[in-house]
């Protein structure tokens, strides 16, 4: 079987430089701006809709031993898989319809519009296969899981072999339903705060479907203290709003406020802060917000005054 490009490239993730494993001195990051990087290609820094888009047609991993993003999803898998290849422009056609899609349902919930129904349940397939090969993040190290997972799309690729595929689970909207039934939601205007503390971890998707508000603030515990937040737009509703940044901006000026370890108050990588992009954002990766969930929501409804409406 032929191997890939970028082979010797270590895949991993992290937040912080002290998580960079022992002996990768430089690194591409893609999908998320992990300290000490030597390349980026993130999306969330240059705004386009899925991370692909924001690779260039070739990426020459020559100089580079580590591959890396902030958190794995199939977003970043897909980019990662791309780098693996030497870029989009190795990659062949129909494997990057199906990689597009992939990133497409996990960033938006929804098909690629570019692509038909075909290549789009192959997208949603191979999200599902990632998702279950990471065990829906439960694994408390995703590297180990993230790097085998790429590589093999990677070698499968070159094979001209199907790529993975998985069902769906068919009960993740009634789990999520059962656990939000519970006093869990409470509306704002057209804002749903929902209380996930305690609780399973729940597909994302079906935490959206069953809150039904225009704007989601998602929160629970974070592991160092502290909530985190996840605020997104609800693309199963009509008349949602089509940009949250200004919520963020205003959202990450009030955490700045509370002072360290925030470095400023801009949502930019490197402030430890909240940061995001059009449709989604979240609390600070390495430290648990500050601020209350009231508090978020209320900063939501002053940015985004359509949304008070109920």
């Amino acid at each position: 079987m032929p191997a890939p490009v970028n082979q010797h490239l270590r895949i991993f993730t992290a937040t912080r430089a002290d998580e960079v494993p022992p002996g990768i001195t430089r690194y591409i990051a893609v999908d998320g701006t992990v300290p000490g990087f030597a390349l980026r290609y993130d999306h969330h820094v240059t705004g386009e809709a899925i991370n692909l888009d924001a690779l260039p047609p070739i990426v020459d991993g020559t100089g580079y031993d580590g591959l890396c993003t902030t958190q794995a999803d199939a977003d970043a898998m897909a980019s990662m898989v791309a780098v693996l290849l030497g870029g989009k422009t190795r990659v062949p056609a129909p494997a990057l319809a199906v990689l597009e899609s992939a990133s497409h349902w996990c960033d938006h919930l929804l098909p690629h519009a570019a692509h038909d129904a075909d290549i789009n349940r192959a997208g949603r397939g191979l999200l599902r296969a990632f998702q279950v090969a990471l065990g829906d993040h439960r694994t408390p190290d995703t590297s180990a899981p993230m790097h085998a997972f790429c590589h093999d799309v990677a070698a499968r690729i070159l094979a001209g072999a199907a790529l993975p595929s998985a069902p769906e689970d068919e009960q993740s909207l009634a789990r999520a339903r059962a656990v939000l039934s519970a006093g869990r939601v409470s509306m704002h205007g057209r804002v749903a705060l929902v209380d996930l503390r305690g609780t399973e971890r729940l597909s994302t998707e079906a935490i959206y479907r069953a809150h039904g508000g225009h704007v989601g603030v998602v929160y629970g515990d974070h592991e160092h203290g502290g909530l985190r937040y996840t605020v997104g737009i609800n693309p199963f509703v009509d008349g949602a709003p089509r940009d949250v940044r200004p919520a963020l901006h205003a959202i990450a000026a009030a955490e700045f406020r509370h002072g360290p370890p925030v470095r400023a108050p801009e949502a930019v990588p490197g402030n430890e802060n909240w940061g995001g992009r059009a449709v989604v954002f979240g609390s600070p990766f390495n430290h648990g917000s500050r601020l209350t969930p009231l508090e978020v929501v209320a900063l939501v409804l002053e940015a985004l005054p359509e949304l008070r409406g109920g």
